[in-house]
């Protein structure tokens, strides 16, 4: 049966994920819909990533384009933003899997809401070694809702799952010197320049959680460097103690979600909340 075609770029990064690469692809492959093209920009990887990669050059949507040497992860996406053609942009990482609506869903979304540049969507977070899924994100819907997160230096979408009209993001870039809270910048640049932003309720997307990935290493600097770029972007001054309380609620998160301790694994969850109480009322309420 013929899927149908939809004006998507999918832009992805890979640097040294192999391993997870199939899954990745193979979820493209199974959605309900294809993009116009899959541009993976793979970013000098020394593991087996060129071989999965070559094994799915037959897909008529797909574009492999290899670097030497690795440039960093935010000059590998600014590539695959300058070669896409598509109307959207669909951003997400090689070790997540995409759910078979996403891209039909975010799609449709866009061509409804006319006044909306960037759409995201919920996540389930899922243990990279087990499989098991964790925990399902709970991001806010409304625009004025997701500024807020940005304003407060916190994520209002999560940058794996999002759909942005190509003309808007091409007018932005990726700042290497901000890498693992580039994301932040990016999106809070451009909704304080006035970008529209909206998630969709449901989870589009598996997040993969393991030892590598960007949402397990959580450190101080990164921490650091978001609310440096907020206090830049919005103007405000924010202090030493909010910055390691934030810490504090974010390592003690992850220690929650990744622990298989009966007894430790509630403990990491008080510590998060002690540390950050707004978000677990932002859970329930």
């Amino acid at each position: 049966m013929l899927v149908k075609s939809v004006n998507v770029s999918i832009v992805m990064a890979n640097f040294n994920n192999g391993r997870y690469l199939v899954d990745f692809i193979e979820s493209v492959m199974h959605s309900t819909v294809t993009p116009k093209e899959l541009i993976i920009i793979d970013d000098g990887s020394t593991d087996n990533s060129l071989q999965i990669l070559k094994k799915y050059i037959h897909l008529p949507f797909l574009k492999l384009i290899e670097f030497e040497k690795n440039r960093g992860f935010c000059n590998a996406l600014n590539a695959g933003i300058e070669l896409a053609s598509g109307d959207f942009i669909l951003r997400v990482d090689p070790d997540d899997i995409i759910l078979k609506n996403r891209i039909e869903a975010q799609v449709a979304f866009l061509e409804k809401h006319h006044d909306v540049d960037v759409v995201g969507s919920n996540v389930i977070y899922f243990d990279g070694n087990t499989g098991k899924e964790l925990i399902t994100s709970n991001f806010p819907v409304s625009h004025q809702a997701i500024y807020q997160e940005y304003f407060n230096g916190d994520h209002g979408v999560l940058h794996a799952t999002t759909l942005i009209r190509a003309d808007v993001l091409k007018q932005y870039r990726y700042n290497q010197n901000n890498y693992l809270a580039e994301d932040y910048e990016l999106f809070a640049r451009m909704i304080s320049d006035g970008h529209r932003f909206s998630n969709i309720k449901e989870a589009l997307v598996k997040v993969r959680i393991h030892g590598d990935s960007a949402a397990t290493n959580i450190n101080y600097q990164t921490i650091q460097k978001t609310f440096q770029l907020r206090d830049e972007i919005f103007g405000t001054s924010t202090s030493v103690r909010k910055i390691r309380f934030y810490y504090w609620y974010m390592l003690n998160y992850r220690r929650f979600l990744l622990s298989d301790n009966l007894f430790y694994k509630p403990v990491f969850l008080v510590l998060a909340v002690l540390a950050h109480p707004g978000k677990l009322l932002k859970r329930l309420f």
